[in-house]
Parts: structure tokens; C-alpha cells; sequence
């Protein structure tokens, strides 16, 4: 369906730009370069070396698009796994048309949306999923674009805003890649993923009002969670055998409501912003029996291997099947405040706090200690809440439950040089710990950017992470996974 609705948009678009009307066209290329600060090796992340953007005026229709190059440094050129010499992939990262009206506007197509009232890692921004290889990135740059209708309505001091979206968007992890510095507990196999059994409409809408020391937003959205969540476990036998049992894993994304609170104060000193999230979530596969996938075990070969090539009994029955039926509530707040220091210094602040109120979810009977890869535990040690994790909200949340982030911006030479010192701490306190206060993981990060022209832009930061060894979580605790990825890096931009 997706390629339908982008081709007729694509003709829409054309058949405009093709009308009376003004274009223009800006962008950037990028020439990036990061290495770990421990031994100056390369890393090898992705990055959007070319970025450009076109936009087509034509009376009350307006045409945007998104056009990026993403490229992917090389650690070798051997091309013994790969003879292509291809490094780089493109991304039509937003496509939409929009038509304003005497009320406000219409936008349909691929786009970026921004909800929230804090800069940064607001919990209400839940409408577009994230691309997790830009998660220290700011704004949209960490952002995927979704395809989806939207609304905004303008009278007076009040803003009505809507959006639908007839697709389930899930988030861009980097899968084994060992040059990020976060790992995923388990990656599954695109076979263990249920399908969504309704429809994956997604939709949500807000209500703003402007006062004069700055503003209020109530918003509600209704979506899928774009990370995958534990489902169940179905136990397969051979005939009426389970003496062998084959576990079958099962992960799928949970219904997800979000209502949101957030709000602006100004004032002559400083700006407050905040945004308050509460979320409910329910795992909808209550029933995640299913068929074998056609593998068995071979205690011959001691593998898994295909019936149709072994002739041996295939597991081809169901016997034990356990869906987990989550059912929980967690909330996300996060509270910002800027502003002016004495020689022009930007002050900003942030707090993040997230927390699960509540979690209710079936057990697994489990009798014996059983080895499930990456979930190991033995009879009694288990908890379904230990594997529960957000799937809508901010992504900070990956990172830690509490976090205090302060950042002092000052430019010199008029605005020519920009120096950028941010410092953020983790303080969330471990599950078995005491409530005593404690910083448990830091990130430190430099940045300076200077204009040596009108079009080009040298950039150079580097970023320390400090962890905890006494950490509860030990190398699972994601300061201490992020260590290694202390770095420095270099930009040179030439806009257009």
C-alpha cells in the first residue's frame, strides 16, 4: 500500500511543480569524522553526508521533501563478504503536500512531526518512531517520518492540532552492530514477531491554549509501541511427545494510550517548560498459539535441522502455549528551564523522571532451570516485570529512570564561533539500592563550532561517558555499555 500512496503523491506533487509557483532548494554536505577516544580507532556509524531539500510554493498548496545520502565509513576494503562497493543508502526522509486554508492547515504525506512543549526529550513526542543510531542527535534528525494526515486549526489564542496514520511505525535499531554503544538484550528473528492482528491505525490530537506569560497543551494519542515487547512462549512437541520440548519465543508491540500534559511560562528572567506524559499500555495477542515453523531437532545430528530433508518426525503439535497478557501504566515527565547569564551565556537545564506505577502480566510455570538465549533464569527467579521497558515516549528513557542535564552555550567573535559545554547524569536510583542520592553514570560533551565562511562550517566536540563498576546492573547498566563510545569528532558543513 505504502508504494501506492507514494506514487500518487509523487504525481500530485509533479503535476504542481509543474504550475505557477516559486521553488527553492537549501541543504548541506557533510563531511564527518568520529573516533573512540581510547585508541583513536575509526568509527563505523552511519551519517547523513548529504541532506537536501526542496520546497514548491504554489498559491495555497505548498510541496516539501527530505532527500538525504546516509553513508557508512568502511573498516576495510577486502570485498570478501561483499563485492559491492556500495557504502551508502538514500532516505526520502519527509514527502508531503500542504494546503492552508482559512482556518489553518492540511498536511498528507511522509513528514516529521514535533509535539511537546520542552526542546529535547519530551514524552509526548510520540507521534513519529526514532531512528536509534541518531539518538544523540537533536530534534529531527533522530526522527523517522511516517506517513500520515494532519491537522492544525488556528482561532484566536487557541490551536487545535490531529494527526492519523493508517501504519504501525517501529523504531531503527542498530542490530549486532558492535560500533554502537547500546546493545539490545536479544534481537529476534523477524519470524518470532506476531503480526498485528487489528489494524494498525494509529491517531492522536491536541488542544492548545496561548495565555500571556505563555501557554497550555492537552494531547491524546493512541498508537502501537515502537519497540518490541516479551509476548509468550509456546511449547511444541512431536506428536504426543514432549520429551523434547521446542520453546517458541514470541515477541510482538503493545496497544499503547498516551495523555499528555504540557505547558510554556515566560517570563523577563527565564523560560519555563514541562511536559508531563501518562501512559497505559496491554499486550492485545492473548492468543499466540500457533503452528510449527516446519524445523525439528535431529538427536543424530544434535541441531536443528528441516523435515524435508532428514525424514525425521517434525514437532508438528502445540502442546503448552503461554502469552504473558502485560497490562501496565508508567508515566514520563520532563522539566526545562533557560535562561541568561551574565556575558551572554545560555543557561539550560533539564530533569527526566520515568517510573512504572503499575504491572500485571501472567507467570510462566516453570518447574526446572531452563537456558532460553538471553533469558536465563532458573524456577522462581523470574519476573515478567524485570523484561518491561517503555515503548512509547522519550528515548532518554533507554538511557535511565532519573536524569539531570545542564548545558552553558556562548558565542564570540559575533556569533561567528559557537562553544557548547553540556553535562548529563544519570541519578536514578537501581531497583535493590538505597534512596540515598547517588550519580551513577555521566556524560560529558564539548563542542565548538565556528563559521569559516557564510557557507562552511567546522565543527569539532568530543564526548566523555563515565559508568559505575558497583552498578546493580554491572555490564549490562548502559553507562557502562556506553564507555568505549567516549569519542571525539570532526564536521566540516558546506550549506547551500
Amino acid at each position: 500500500m505504502r508504494p501506492q500512496i507514494f506514487l500518487s503523491l509523487l504525481l500530485l506533487f509533479n503535476g504542481l511543480a509543474f504550475g505557477q509557483g516559486s521553488t527553492s532548494y537549501s541543504g548541506y554536505i557533510d563531511l564527518y569524522y568520529m573516533a573512540h577516544l581510547s585508541d583513536n580507532s575509526l568509527i563505523n556509524l552511519p551519517y547523513r553526508m548529504f541532506d537536501l531539500t526542496l520546497q514548491h510554493k504554489n498559491e495555497n498548496l505548498d510541496i516539501y521533501a527530505d532527500l538525504a545520502m546516509e553513508y557508512t565509513p568502511k573498516s576495510h576494503s577486502h570485498f570478501l563478504s561483499s563485492s559491492t562497493p556500495q557504502d551508502f543508502l538514500w532516505d526520502l526522509r519527509e514527502l508531503y503536500l500542504t494546503w492552508y486554508t482559512n482556518f489553518g492547515e492540511i498536511k498528507i504525506g511522509k513528514q516529521i512531526h514535533t509535539w511537546g512543549s520542552v526542546d529535547e526529550n519530551s514524552p509526548l513526542d510520540v507521534v513519529n518512531a526514532f531512528d536509534y543510531y541518531y539518538l544523540f542527535f537533536q530534534g529531527s534528525d533522530r526522527k523517522l517520518g511516517s506517513y500520515s494526515a494532519a491537522l492544525n486549526v488556528y482561532f484566536n489564542n487557541w490551536k487545535f492540532g490531529a494527526v492519523v496514520s493508517p501504519f504501525h511505525q517501529t523504531n531503527r535499531f542498530p542490530l549486532n552492530d558492535p560500533a554502537f554503544p547500546i546493545s539490545l538484550p536479544i534481537t529476534p528473528e523477524e519470524k518470532q514477531i506476531i503480526d498485528l492482528k487489528e489494524n494498525p491505525f494509529e491517531m492522536g490530537a491536541f488542544i492548545e491554549r496561548s495565555f500571556g506569560i505563555g501557554d497550555l497543551r492537552l494531547s491524546y494519542f493512541q498508537g502501537f509501541d515502537r519497540t518490541f515487547n516479551f509476548t509468550g512462549i509456546n511449547a511444541w512437541g512431536q506428536g504426543a511427545s514432549l520429551d523434547r520440548p521446542r520453546l517458541d519465543i514470541l515477541f510482538g508491540y503493545r496497544k499503547t494510550d498516551v495523555m499528555g500534559l504540557g505547558g510554556t511560562i515566560l517570563s523577563e528572567w527565564f523560560t519555563v517548560r514541562g511536559d508531563f506524559a501518562l501512559f497505559g499500555t496491554h499486550d492485545v495477542n492473548n492468543n499466540i498459539g500457533r503452528y510449527h515453523d516446519g524445523e525439528l531437532y535431529s538427536q543424530s545430528l544434535n541441531e536443528y535441522v528441516y523435515a524435508a530433508t532428514e525424514g525425521i518426525a517434525a514437532y508438528d503439535s502445540l502442546h503448552l502455549s503461554y502469552p504473558m497478557n502485560e497490562n501496565a501504566n508508567y508515566f514520563q515527565t520532563t522539566i526545562q528551564m533557560e535562561t541568561e547569564l551574565p556575558y551572554d551565556i545560555i543557561f539550560t537545564t533539564q530533569f527526566f523522571h520515568y517510573d512504572t506505577l503499575n504491572y500485571n502480566s501472567n507467570i510462566l510455570p516453570i518447574n526446572d532451570t531452563i537456558n532460553i538465549p538471553n533469558f536465563n533464569f532458573a524456577s522462581g527467579s523470574f519476573n515478567p516485570k524485570n523484561l518491561f521497558t517503555p515503548g512509547l515516549g522519550t528515548p532518554l528513557a533507554v538511557l535511565s529512570k532519573q536524569t539531570v542535564l545542564f548545558s552553558l552555550e556562548k558565542t564570540f567573535l559575533d556569533n561567528q564561533l559557537k562553544i557548547n559545554i553540556l553535562n548529563l547524569f544519570d541519578i536514578g536510583n537501581p531497583i535493590d539500592s538505597s534512596n540515598t542520592f547517588k550519580i551513577w553514570g555521566s556524560l560529558f560533551g564539548l563542542t565548538a563550532e565556528y563559521d569559516i565562511s557564510q557557507n562552511v562550517q567546522f565543527l569539532l566536540g568530543i564526548t566523555s561517558i563515565k559508568g559505575k563498576d558497583d552498578h546493580p546492573d554491572k555490564e549490562s547498566y548502559r553507562f557502562n555499555q556506553m564507555e568505549s563510545f567516549s569519542h571525539i569528532r570532526m564536521e566540516i558543513k558546506y550549506f547551500f
